[in-house]
């Protein structure tokens, strides 16, 4: 009885440890295989966008670390920081706390990877931007941490006001879409296609000013290349979270008021906007395509409230009042 006992007892460790040792594989943004354990236990996550999926879908507590602007939900507060960014991750703290799995952005270098796989840890990349890609990573997140039911959720809400958009901007002809100044971070900084900037301007029915050049990357332009092509709507994203209404406010004056801007149609129409990272990607990202929307197409988007659609995301993937303000005006 002892020995069939202790048998047992061997079936059954041998047993979890062939299930803990189950992995997925998941293709990543660049196109690599990456296995990671199913379900994944511990993550570190340098990217904000990665941080906000995985609270909505109830993976907080496998976060171990986190980059510094991975703010929101307030829970992630106290987790350790492990680097400013994708691009400047701290390698030995990464490696000391272990963890089944890292998420990054596209800002991670060929060499940090390395040097974390290395390590012995997985690395998936992320990008952010249009709708798909967003339920793409989504679903991706939901299958790591095995809460594929949730992750489906939540891409049913993305989906819903995406369906609206889309439906809405298919029959436009290419001379009813404004032609959109999107700018990143900085002033000039400007957005071409094949960015997340620029798939999201494209989503929501306008034409990006730098649609003729490389796509794919931002480029500097000057006060005479924005005023020669005469943009219809001028958006400047603001980086980092927890911003106030008078600093948005100041940000869209400046840009009112920019030297050789006087003439140009966004300014003289008054359709100049101010949006943070907060909405631009991950979880949130569909409420700055429904801005963008109602911007580019007021009359089309007449019955959209992005700020009640907001409201409605944040309580229910998030279990929160919606606090702090997104855009301006």
């Amino acid at each position: 009885m002892f020995v069939c006992l202790c048998l047992l007892a061997v079936l059954s460790q041998m047993g979890m440890a062939a299930a803990s040792s189950e992995t997925v594989t998941i293709v990543d943004y660049t196109g690599r295989s990456v296995e990671v354990p199913s379900p994944v236990e511990t993550m570190i996550s340098l990217s904000s966008y990665a941080s906000e999926i995985l609270c909505a879908l109830g993976g907080v507590d496998k976060i171990v670390g986190r980059d510094s602007y991975s703010t929101y939900p307030p829970s992630l507060d106290d987790l350790p920081i492990v680097g400013q960014s994708s691009y400047s991750p701290s390698i030995e703290l990464i490696l000391e706390l272990d963890p089944d799995l890292v998420i990054a952005d596209t800002m991670l270098t060929d060499d940090n990877r390395e040097k974390i796989e290395s390590g012995g840890v997985p690395v998936m990349v992320i990008r952010s931007g249009d709708p798909e890609r967003t339920m793409a990573i989504i679903r991706d997140l939901g299958t790591v941490l095995d809460r594929n039911e949730r992750a489906e959720e939540l891409v049913a809400f993305i989906d819903r006001y995406h369906s609206i958009v889309e439906e809405r901007t298919a029959g436009l002809e290419e001379e009813d879409k404004p032609v959109v100044l999107g700018e990143w971070a900085s002033p000039w900084n400007a957005a071409t296609p094949g960015t997340g900037f620029g798939d999201k301007i494209a989503a929501a029915g306008g034409v990006s000013i730098a649609a003729d050049e490389t796509p794919g990357s931002y480029m500097v332009v000057s006060s005479e290349w924005v005023a020669e092509r005469n943009p219809d709507v001028i958006i400047f994203q603001k980086s980092g979270k927890n911003h106030t209404l008078e600093g948005l406010e100041e940000t869209r004056n400046g840009i009112l008021s920019r030297s050789g801007l006087a003439d140009v149609k966004a300014v003289k129409d008054g359709r100049v906007y101010v949006v943070t990272s907060g909405v631009m990607g991950g979880a949130p990202s569909i409420i700055s395509d429904l801005y963008f929307a109602k911007w580019f197409h007021p009359d089309l988007f007449e019955d959209i409230d992005p700020e009640k659609v907001h409201e409605e995301l944040v309580r229910k993937f998030f279990d929160l009042e919606l606090e702090g303000v997104y855009v301006f005006p």
